[in-house]
């Protein structure tokens, strides 16, 4: 995590932690998922990929006090799901195609 106040420092530090975890999820996710069901997971575990973007913008607006990597990482969550919302949610395309 880098500590400068920058808005493309935020948003590009959360778009690579979202994609980071959205990655160990998509290949993690049907394992994980069938310990606790006969099912495969559907898309909507994928929202948990937003939690440590959440958790750094977080972290900018309350520990640094960097208002405009806060904005930035804001503006990243926000536009991520908008993004699942209009891209995945209720869609019978499954992302999670890994199986292990």
């Amino acid at each position: 995590m880098w500590k400068h106040d920058n808005f493309f420092v935020g948003a590009f530090s959360a778009l690579i932690l979202s994609l980071i975890t959205s990655i160990l999820l998509i290949a993690a996710g049907p394992w994980l998922y069938r310990l606790f069901s006969d099912f495969m997971p559907q898309n909507k575990l994928l929202l948990l990929a937003l939690l440590p973007s959440l958790l750094l913008m977080r972290q900018y607006f309350r520990k640094y006090r960097f208002e405009k990597s806060g904005k930035g990482a804001l503006f990243m969550l926000f536009l991520l799901i908008v993004l699942y919302f209009m891209l995945l949610h209720n869609k019978p395309v499954s992302v999670f195609f890994i199986s292990l």
